[in-house]
């Protein structure tokens, strides 16, 4: 394995150190801590992994409408990513997206070998005609992806997902869709991928939707020999889950009703001042969001977007260059905040422009 830097920890980090005020860069949900049924939760901690992991399996079923054997328990859906792609050796190739989250991308490059599978911002991010078949000839093993995408956060349907999976296992790929933004669809969210194919695997988590990234608790659906797989390569690396965080991430899953409208609040609240602002500010484009609390902007041609967000980042305001997404020239926002903070951050952006 070649370990990697994360380019998007470190940029994270930096923007910590220079006291960013303003975070535009934050694409999950808020956490519930301050809602009266968290605070009345009552959690007993104990030592029984295993039995908390079963409740957290019983509350996935039930909001799937799976099988339990075909759910693999993770630390977070990045931890799923990695213990997929842990299936594939140095000299195996497998297509990931791009632009994409991009830890997704190191992962592939530090167990196995990545080919590159564009997603066309012509076509509403679809795959771009002919990759897919170019990767197939190339021998690639496997289909990364994500749904909603991350960061231009559109939609791929039903239909087009479909096709895309029945593609993929005929030219002998299995598909992974990292699902962690697909019940924030502002419309009907689109099926999961594993109900889709039979050797296609969905990936999500409690981070974006439910905003409790500090549970660290994630899940894989998919075939039975994949999660089999998947299951046993945690109990030798990693062990179990904690309980209390499971238990918890139990409630949340089986409130995801209450996490999806709390999240399209949000977005009803502060998607008419992005499309206001994009309405002032000519000098750059965004396609809007199909769901989620993101936006991918295109800077003004020739701009370095990593330039570009130290000038923002100048004036207290956190925002995350497109070029560790795989899409340089662009920065990605995210509206997760307050409206004021949002006000505020979009503001900064305009005088950077300004400046420039």
């Amino acid at each position: 394995m070649r370990p990697a830097v994360d380019p998007l920890e470190e940029w994270a980090l930096h923007c910590q150190a220079k006291g960013a005020t303003v975070s535009l860069d934050s694409s999950g949900a808020p956490p519930p801590y301050g809602e009266r049924w968290w605070k009345d939760l009552d959690v007993q901690d104990g030592n029984d992994e295993a039995e908390a992991e079963e409740l957290l399996r019983d509350a996935l079923s039930w909001h799937y409408g799976v099988e339990r054997e075909r759910i693999a328990l993770t630390a977070g859906a990045q931890h799923a990513d990695f213990l997929f792609l842990t299936a594939f050796g140095p000299s195996d190739l497998v297509a990931v997206e791009s632009p994409t989250f991009v830890p997704i991308r190191q992962q592939a490059d530090m167990v196995c070998q990545a080919a590159i599978v564009r997603r066309d911002p012509d076509r509403d991010f679809l795959l771009h005609e002919g990759d897919l078949e170019d990767a197939a000839r190339r021998g690639a093993r496997a289909l990364v992806l994500t749904n909603l995408h991350n960061p231009s956060a559109a939609e791929m349907g039903d239909e087009e997902l479909g096709a895309l999976i029945e593609r993929a296992e005929r030219l002998g790929m299995q598909v992974l869709v990292d699902e962690v933004y697909r019940e924030m669809s502002y419309g009907m969210p689109p099926a999961p991928a594993f109900s889709m194919g039979e050797d296609a695997c969905s990936v999500s988590s409690v981070t974006k939707l439910n905003g409790l990234r500090g549970l660290r608790v994630g899940w894989l659906i998919g075939p039975e020999r994949t999660v089999e797989r998947i299951e046993r390569t945690r109990l030798l690396s990693s062990y179990r889950l904690p309980p209390r965080n499971v238990v918890l991430a139990a409630e949340a899953v089986r409130r995801q009703s209450w996490f999806r409208e709390r999240v399209l609040r949000k977005a009803s609240k502060n998607l008419p001042i992005l499309y206001e602002w994009l309405q002032e500010e000519e000098r750059v484009s965004c396609p809007m969001p199909d769901g989620g609390l993101m936006a991918l902007v295109q800077l003004p041609p020739g701009m370095d977007d990593l330039e570009f967000s130290e000038m923002v980042l100048e004036r207290g305001v956190a925002i995350g260059p497109g070029r560790y997404f795989g899409a340089p020239g662009h920065v990605r926002i995210t509206f997760s905040c307050s409206r004021e903070k949002l006000r505020t951050g979009l503001a900064a952006i305009t005088a950077a422009l300004d400046d420039r």
